[in-house]
């Protein structure tokens, strides 16, 4: 390559300041020493040797040998610039291999971050998760500054940023869609709209940055699009490095833009499914429910009573979906228990009590016959185990300790802890100190112990607000006052313990709140 190129001929091809400040500083150097000999400043031997002549100027008159020195030193200094300029093509050619290592990274790097989008796509399920892996790959392969996806909320007239690069986490930005942002404009014209300069464009509004303290320059937005052509978001990129954003920016961004709008109607269409299994799994278990007025929302209780102390616990999120349904559909199997039994009004006999304990069975039977999918496989057996008791004196397959599903172990403690709080037809709601006192009785017998501190760990207002929910009645307001304490401390305030400054009220008007509405004609039974 050196036969082809010379120094001169090879820069013009590349960038300003190619070299190293240090290479450059050597060269510029060499370059100054070759002048200084030429004007005889230096005297260059025939080894490369040099030093400094007595005088600036050279004399006009010479002797044979000096002429002969003469020729000899000339003779060196272009060796010498030779093998200068051989030094600097072949510092020229590193720089040209480097430049064009760097050209092909370039080309490549989005190469590379869509195989990352697409690795990701194969192994991550979560919406938020993949959109944030598109959104920082996005910000590497166009050099942008900051990436965000809107997605149109369901009545279709504000986008919502699903992923927002440079806000707090769980900050939700909200653009109308009527209003005159780009992204806006993007959403409603279906278009691509490239600004290179934020400021002197029209539709750019720079009160956006006055709020924020960003200083945006240039933006890329594309739409969003479904199957059907219809636009269901907005992918937006701000201030790309070195200048403004390119076609073949724009294009790389509709093909991230069209992973990116797969991906969340794949997500929106999941979510549609799981809505529609949630509230058909909730109207069967209250068509049982329902058919006594006195167990009206028991179901819906216990499913928000076991999700408290599974999120209490740190449950995985696949298990919560588990315990969602199992606590959900728990008693579906009272289908094939006669109304006489379970609405009379007194204590029922060993028989009628077998016939009630068929009920976990059934319930294992119907929901066995459902297509659950893997993932919910368990869902039957679950929510069939919550009357087994870890002492092995349960029903219906006598099971103990760890046969027991943990998820069936919690719904037991919330199955239970409802039944005592609620309205019987054999009694009134029992006190809390008397409930407290038969939850601890059960400790390792009955409930796992760590369990039970769970629950008795929870804010006293979430309890609260489930133990009030599903009544027909509107939950009382006032029980956010409850928020600063525990479910514990509420039980001995109710128990006559003393009470701090900020507590004093708080057993007061939680019996007033209990007690609100209950019949005064039923005699306890306990």
């Amino acid at each position: 390559m050196a036969k082809n190129l010379n120094a001169k001929s090879v820069k013009k091809a590349l960038p300003i300041n190619i070299y190293g400040d240090e290479i450059g500083a050597y060269i510029e150097e060499c370059r100054q020493f070759v002048a200084r000999a030429r004007r005889q400043e230096v005297i260059v031997e025939e080894n490369g040797a040099a030093h400094k002549t007595k005088s600036r100027y050279a004399t006009s008159r010479r002797s044979p040998g000096e002429e002969t020195d003469l020729d000899a030193r000339e003779k060196a200094l272009r060796k010498l610039e030779s093998d200068l300029a051989k030094r600097e093509v072949e510092l020229i050619e590193r720089e040209i291999k480097y430049y064009g290592a760097q050209q092909e990274l370039d080309r490549l790097r989005p190469l590379s971050g869509l195989y990352r989008v697409v690795k990701a796509m194969a192994t991550e399920r979560k919406l938020e998760a993949l959109l944030d892996t598109i959104t920082r790959e996005t910000q590497t392969m166009l050099k942008c500054d900051r990436c965000s996806v809107f997605v149109l909320e369901p009545r279709g007239d504000e986008l919502w940023s699903q992923v927002a690069q440079g806000v707090g986490a769980g900050t939700v930005i909200r653009v109308p869609l009527a209003s005159n942002s780009v992204v806006a404009l993007t959403a409603r014209s279906a278009q691509v709209i490239n600004i290179p300069d934020a400021y002197s464009d029209h539709r750019f509004d720079s009160e956006v940055d006055k709020q924020t303290g960003y200083l945006t320059r240039n933006i890329l937005c594309v739409p969003l699009t479904n199957r059907k052509g219809e636009t269901i978001g907005v992918f937006e990129v701000l201030n790309k490095s070195g200048g403004p954003f390119t076609e073949e920016d724009e294009e790389w961004l509709k093909g991230l833009a069209a992973v990116a709008a797969g991906l969340i109607e794949q997500a929106q269409s999941y979510e549609e499914i799981e809505h529609f299994v949630d509230k058909t799994l909730e109207t069967l278990a209250q068509t049982i429910d329902k058919r006594d007025p006195l167990t009206a929302g028991h179901s819906i209780r216990v499913t928000r009573y076991s999700i408290l102390i599974g999120e209490a616990m740190n449950i995985p999120e696949g298990d919560m979906d588990v315990l969602r349904y199992a606590a959900m559909m728990h008693d579906y199997g009272k289908i094939g228990v006669p109304e006489a039994i379970l609405w009379k009004n007194g204590r029922l006999t060993p028989e009628e009590y077998a016939l009630v304990q068929t009920h976990a069975k059934i319930t294992y039977d119907l929901l066995s016959n459902l297509p659950f999918t893997r993932r919910l496989s368990e869902v039957p057996f679950v929510a069939s185990c919550h009357h087994e008791k870890l002492d092995g004196s349960g029903y219906y397959r006598g099971l103990k300790g760890q046969e027991i599903p943990f998820l069936a172990r919690i719904i037991t403690v919330a199955d239970v802890f409802d039944a005592l709080t609620s309205v019987r037809h054999y009694r009134n709601r029992m006190e809390i100190a008397k409930v407290a006192e038969i939850m601890e009785s059960g400790r390792e017998n009955h409930f796992e112990s760590e369990l039970i501190d769970a629950f008795f760990r929870l804010p006293a207002d979430r309890v609260l607000k489930v133990m009030e929910s599903e009544r027909g009645q509107v939950v009382p307001a006032e029980l956010d006052l409850f928020q600063a304490i525990t479910w514990q401390r509420l039980v001995e305030l109710t128990d006559g313990a003393k009470a701090q400054p900020h507590e004093e009220e708080l057993k007061d008007l939680f019996e007033r709140i209990y007690n609100a509405g209950l019949p005064d004609d039923y005699q306890a039974l306990d």
